[in-house]
């Protein structure tokens, strides 16, 4: 599902600095993975960034008629 187009309109959102995600093209959907302990470590201010990059993400791909789910990395006490 994920195309060329997609990846670049994709890779021209800059990222807020010290954030990502990372981007898995499954058949029928693309998933949007956030890493919680990235998005801990930032401040207010810059989480709101990162939560407006996310959502310029999703937006951008679903322009292209993906369908998109925003997933988190697993957070448990052995999770580094």
């Amino acid at each position: 599902m994920y195309t060329k187009e997609m990846s670049k309109a994709f890779k021209a959102i800059r990222a807020p600095k010290n954030f990502g995600v990372t981007l898995y093209d499954n058949p029928d959907f693309i998933t949007i993975e956030i890493d919680p302990h990235e998005l801990i470590a930032l401040t207010e201010k810059q989480q709101i960034k990162a939560v407006e990059y996310v959502n310029k993400v999703k937006k951008t791909l679903e322009g292209f008629g993906a369908v998109i789910l925003v997933v988190r990395k697993e957070i448990n006490g052995t999770d580094n």
